[in-house]
């Protein structure tokens, strides 16, 4: 991931910025494509042209610095680049250095929007859905606040997730936001998008086999630079309801977030007998900052954080 630097307030940070020289091969490309003018989309074709197939969502991944060429086709695709992009041989390739650790696969989050996604493994997968949606405003929003409130069912399977999401405009022009979305249990029914808030819905693209979504909600208007405005949407989980197999309900968040407030609405006939609240690092690892919450007596158990990112959040629970 970039090291992001301060941003313009409060000594927040902005994820959109990458420090100087913290990574080599994503300022070389990016300012080889800024150089030569040529649109992502452009770029893509080029390469096609070649023979190499590479998703503009990874080229726009690997121009940011959130991740870079490792596998042996994107490898290829990197000096091909170097030719479209006119620089000598080996001024990307030698740039990336030895490939990073991956570690062994880890459990993915259930909710994960664009901005925080699932785990190194899934990364081609996420990849191809998202180059078959626009993803050139997504960036340019900041998430001021996010709720999302799920509602469990009797057997404790996932009924309903009722999401708000409150963004503030970072450049003129923005006028979409994506919605993603993990079952966390590959081949398990994808949800169904429901009721919208101050948006519309645009492309879906789906992979039920990995049980992985990603939408465009399309708002009213493109935003000017600096609007703020808020949407909501819905999934719902027709029968049979997505189970909880491992009773828990988390969201990951790549990028800093100012407040965040995950709501779980237990089933009257069945309520937990333990809950607690628990961050990880994007990478997993042992749960950190672990801390009880009851549940009251209307059913409900929160999970909040403030200005906390990058990471992960969400609620475990113990039945009896």
């Amino acid at each position: 991931m970039p090291t992001p630097v301060v941003g313009p307030e409060s000594g927040t940070r902005d994820p959109r910025r990458i420090d100087a020289g913290a990574d080599p091969f994503a300022d070389a490309l990016r300012a080889a494509i800024r150089t030569k003018g040529l649109s992502l989309e452009r770029i893509q074709h080029k390469l096609r042209n070649r023979g190499v197939a590479v998703s503009i969502a990874a080229l726009s991944y690997w121009q940011s610095g959130r991740r870079r060429p490792e596998r042996p086709g994107s490898l290829t695709a990197v000096g091909h680049l170097e030719e479209i992009l006119d620089l000598g041989p080996g001024a990307l390739s030698s740039l990336l250095g030895p490939p990073r650790p991956r570690g062994k696969a880890r459990p993915r989050s259930r909710v994960s929007g664009p901005e925080g996604w699932v785990g190194e493994n899934d990364y081609d997968t996420i990849a191809e859905l998202l180059a078959d949606v626009d993803t050139s405003t997504d960036q340019d929003l900041t998430r001021l606040s996010l709720r999302d409130q799920v509602e469990l069912a009797m057997d404790g399977s996932t009924r309903r997730v009722r999401s708000r999401q409150v963004l503030r405009a970072e450049r003129s022009g923005v006028d979409r936001v994506l919605l993603g979305y993990d079952t966390r249990l590959p081949g398990d029914p994808l949800p169904v998008i429901g009721t919208l808030r101050s948006c519309r819905l645009g492309r879906v693209s789906a992979d039920p086999r990995n049980g992985l979504m990603v939408a465009e909600l399309l708002l009213d208007r493109p935003l000017r630079r600096g609007e703020r405005t808020a949407v909501e949407y819905e999934l719902i989980h027709v029968a049979p309801h997505h189970p909880t197999f491992d009773n828990t309900h988390s969201r990951r968040f790549r990028h800093p977030v100012r407040e965040y407030v995950l709501e779980v609405r237990y089933d009257s006939r069945c309520r937990p007998v333990r809950c607690e609240q628990f961050t990880t690092g994007l990478t997993g690892g042992d749960p950190t900052d672990v801390r009880e919450t009851p549940v009251d007596t209307w059913g409900y158990a929160y999970a909040v954080a403030l200005d906390f990112g990058p990471g992960v959040v969400g609620l475990r629970w113990e039945w009896a």
